[in-house]
């Protein structure tokens, strides 16, 4: 049913739109000063999603049902899509400290907090294997590309080296909590519980935390100067990215909860991580708080006319 499909969008999103809303009343009513925001920015970018990021993978089951097909068709068109735009935005955008965010918001999905969600809450009977799998497959490659986006570009490294863009990327503490997070994963190296319980609940704030503190550090008007690069990129993420993949998956064959799953690759908002990481590295910060928010916002309807226009068709069960 339509309205079930619309119900479905607006509870996913609304509750991500409630915690930057009171992050942003909070900054209006003076209980958070701008200072404060971004030095909380700094510990969800150095601590909080670092964790988050160690125990998705971590929780990714080994026996987990391995559809190579699928994973395979993810990695290649996400890294055929990063390279696409690190060839375009720079010939569409002449503010340099630009590019890198407007590639990164193009680019980098919401998945670690929209994937799994998003495909229980449409298949809940279902195998969720190739959805869990999916994390371990996207969102280091969301990392690293967004990391060397963001150094290509920075204002602080006018020609970066490839040996400062491989330091810092190595060095990135995302990339370090997603090589924790396979290392203990693919040895099997279980944590004992007096450090496992408190480092799952640290990493378990990330993401309201880092919605706070973007609503926290919301200024509008600062969005209005950015207007269009915010269309340009808000319409990349939601329109133009999943309409180049999504039907090609179809296409291929991709059905039911692979094919959700892949939704969640392309059509989700712009990833909550990616503000606090410009934030840090020295981006349009503003830009990218911007594409966060209203790829968030849009992505209500949106994500609901992809799963509408993909039930009707036939391509999810």
């Amino acid at each position: 049913m339509p309205v079930d499909d619309l119900l479905f969008s607006l509870n996913t999103v609304f509750p991500l739109l409630v915690m930057m809303a009171v992050g942003f009343a909070a900054r209006r009513a003076g209980i958070v000063s701008e200072e404060t925001a971004r030095q909380v920015n700094a510990c969800i970018f150095k601590i909080f999603l670092p964790l988050l990021l160690c125990f998705n993978i971590v929780d990714t089951e080994l026996g987990a049902a391995f559809d190579g097909r699928v994973l395979s068709y993810a990695l290649v068109t996400t890294l055929l899509c990063f390279g696409v735009l690190f060839f375009a935005v720079p010939r569409l955008c002449r503010d340099r400290a630009s590019c890198g965010v407007l590639i990164q918001g193009i680019g980098r999905s919401n998945y670690a907090i929209f994937g799994i969600p998003l495909v229980s809450m449409m298949y809940p009977d279902g195998d969720l294997s190739v959805a869990v799998l999916m994390v371990a497959v996207v969102v280091p490659v969301f990392n690293v590309m967004s990391t060397v986006a963001l150094m290509v570009f920075s204002d602080k490294l006018e020609k970066p080296s490839p040996w400062a863009i491989a330091r810092g990327v190595v060095l990135n503490p995302l990339i370090l909590g997603t090589l924790a997070g396979f290392a203990l994963w693919w040895f099997r190296i279980p944590l004992p519980a007096l450090l496992d319980t408190p480092l799952r609940k640290l990493g378990s704030i990330a993401t309201p935390l880092a919605l706070f503190s973007l609503g926290a550090s919301l200024d509008f008007g600062k969005a209005r100067a950015n207007l269009k690069l915010l269309v340009a990129g808000v319409s990349g993420r939601l329109v133009w990215v999943p309409l180049i993949f999504l039907p090609l998956a179809a296409m291929l064959g991709i059905r039911d909860v692979a094919l959700a799953s892949l939704i969640a690759v392309y059509a989700s908002p712009t990833s909550v991580s990616s503000f606090p990481m410009t934030q840090q590295m020295g981006g349009n910060s503003d830009l990218a708080g911007g594409q966060v928010v209203f790829t968030t916002v849009f992505s209500i309807i949106t994500v609901f006319l992809w799963v509408f226009v993909l039930k009707a068709t036939g391509c999810l069960a």
